[in-house]
């Protein structure tokens, strides 16, 4: 069942916006808490990278570099498959 706040990809992660600054990201039984804005004009979304430090379940553990840009990746995927593009900082 898909929710207008809720993105599920069959890639195996979801984006759920829980408030207009905060959106989940879910993988594999891992979550992330990442800070954003919305905004007008073509970049509708701005998503901060500097919140994507660790993960919130299981608490505490680092995410990688690499992680981060597949993480990124993902919820640009995300948003494009609702029609919105993001801007990362």
């Amino acid at each position: 069942m898909s929710y207008p706040n809720i993105i599920q990809r069959l890639e195996g992660f979801s984006v759920e916006m829980i408030s207009r600054t905060k959106l989940v990201y879910t993988e594999s039984g891992r979550s992330v808490k990442v800070d954003c804005e919305w905004l007008a004009g073509p970049h509708s979304l701005v998503v901060y990278t500097d919140t994507l430090t660790h993960w919130t379940v299981p608490d505490g553990i680092e995410i990688s570099s690499e992680e981060r840009a597949k993480i990124v990746d993902n919820i640009r995927k995300a948003f494009r498959f609702r029609g919105v593009e993001i801007e990362v900082q």
